[in-house]
């Protein structure tokens, strides 16, 4: 049984870890994209989100 909880407790550490890594790469795409284009990026979400 112990075993079993430990490969658990791994397992979900590393389902963890990974979410982290993909919030944290979307994070730094958004931030690259807005540092490349700042007016376009603003445009992008203005009309994503409908404001005016």
């Amino acid at each position: 049984m112990s075993l079993v909880k430990s490969m658990v407790r791994k397992a979900y550490r590393g389902v963890l870890f990974l979410s982290f890594l993909s919030i944290m790469l979307l994070v730094t795409i958004l931030l690259v994209t807005f540092l490349a284009d700042p007016q376009a990026m603003y445009e992008l979400i203005k009309h994503t989100f409908g404001i005016r």
